[in-house]
């Protein structure tokens, strides 16, 4: 099947679920295995009906012809393509949003990590996920599939100068957190309130060093344990529900005073 160049098939029922319900309108087609038959599978079919969605049954060669790698669940749809916003969203984020929350991934290249990092925004309710735009992965449909659906519920902004940006950030009034394990600063007793970037480094090298220079503070996540350094996307999970903690928090002390 060939496929319009501003067009995607993508598999994986969380990512297909998430694309029906928060944007029908983009969606060509569903396609459903035929012999594949049961509770997910059908209340996507339902959902996909009740959104006056196309949707056909096709047999397995369909499958392993146009999609001969992927692990599909025996569901696939075609939609047009999501978009990566550019820099300009972060302007229109600053002037819409009292309450600012980023995640920035630092040059991160395998999807998997991505896609968890994205799964975790998305739950925590961040506003947009932050990457450069060389030598990092993007959205990749390997990515999105591990992010659950994640990847179309957050914003996902492509800069070209990664410094540059998390500087626009801390002019204006962002407070832009590095995470390095060698920080004796611990993030639990790190004042996470207002508007608040974590940056979280590569699998391998952590953060770069003019990324690091530039964040405001960098915190640590501490390890008693015998291993040194946690997961990157476990990280970004730890920081981001760190963050949630402490702010409502300080919801219910207004609230108390």
């Amino acid at each position: 099947m060939k496929v319009d160049k501003n067009l995607e098939i993508v598999t994986g029922l969380n990512p297909i679920d998430a694309i029906i319900k928060k944007r029908p309108n983009s969606v060509i087609e569903l396609y459903i295995l035929s012999c594949k038959s049961n509770v997910r599978i059908k209340k996507l079919a339902d959902l996909a009906k009740s959104k006056k969605i196309k949707t056909s049954f096709q047999n397995k060669e369909f499958f392993l012809k146009n999609l001969p790698k992927e692990v599909h669940q025996g569901a696939a749809i075609l939609c047009k393509k999501r978009l990566e916003e550019k820099e300009p969203f972060l302007y229109e984020v600053m002037k819409r949003k009292k309450k600012k929350l980023f995640l920035v991934l630092d040059h991160v290249t395998d999807p998997h990590n991505v896609g968890a990092c994205l799964r975790n925004a998305s739950a925590a309710g961040v506003d947009a996920v932050i990457v450069p735009k060389n030598r990092a992965c993007h959205l990749t449909a390997a990515a999105r599939k591990v992010s659950c659906g994640g990847s179309e519920l957050i914003p996902f902004v492509v800069v070209v100068n990664l410094v540059r940006t998390i500087n626009f950030l801390k002019q204006n009034g962002v407070k832009v957190l590095g995470a390095d394990k060698s920080s004796k600063a611990s993030y639990d007793d790190t004042n996470l309130s207002g508007d608040v970037a974590f940056v979280i480094g590569s699998e391998e090298r952590g953060l770069k060093l003019l990324t690091a220079k530039n964040c405001e503070n960098l915190i640590s996540i501490p390890m008693p344990g015998e291993i040194e350094s946690l997961n990157l996307s476990v990280s970004s999970g730890i920081l981001l529900f760190e963050y949630l903690r402490q702010n409502n928090k300080s919801k219910e002390e207004n609230l108390i005073n």
